[in-house]
């Protein structure tokens, strides 16, 4: 009997740790949720109201070090589209600008507003600059002093 209880005890333990080792690996650097991919189709089902769903992305990322989707979206942005989006900066226009201002969360009435403030701080925003996570904090500062705009960056 007391055999029995050990191996059960073991088949517990190592239970627990496979499933402690899926949670930790949900972090890995494939990108948010695993997708490492950047495949539009695998985005297109709508997935979010599935009960798995909810508990994969809930569970899945529980202790991941600043796991912000929406952020991770915007850097990608930005590391892909970097040199068109500085020369429309620098022009004041152009649909990189929009883009950036639509994933800055800047409704249609302050895309105007904002991507005047980007191409008047040019200079500040983009001397020196590279696509990462500073560029977005300057951008965000910026909108937030400015009072015409409402983005939520």
């Amino acid at each position: 009997m007391r055999e029995k209880m050990r191996w059960i005890s073991l088949l517990l333990v190592l239970l627990v740790l496979l499933l402690w080792s899926e949670i930790l690996l949900a972090c890995h650097k494939g990108g948010p949720m695993g997708f490492a991919d950047n495949d539009p189709g695998a985005f297109s089902l709508d997935i979010s109201s599935s009960p798995t769903y909810v508990a994969a992305s809930t569970v899945g990322t529980a202790g991941c070090k600043n796991w912000d989707y929406a952020r991770q979206q915007q850097l990608h942005f930005l590391q892909n589209q970097w040199s068109i989006l500085e020369e429309d900066a620098s022009r004041g226009s152009g649909e990189h600008l929009v883009a950036l201002a639509r994933i800055m969360g800047c409704t249609e009435r302050d895309r105007l507003d904002f991507t005047t403030m980007v191409h008047n701080d040019y200079s500040s925003l983009f001397n020196k600059a590279v696509p990462d996570i500073n560029f977005l904090h300057k951008l965000v500062k910026l909108s937030s002093r400015n009072q015409l705009l409402s983005c939520t960056g």
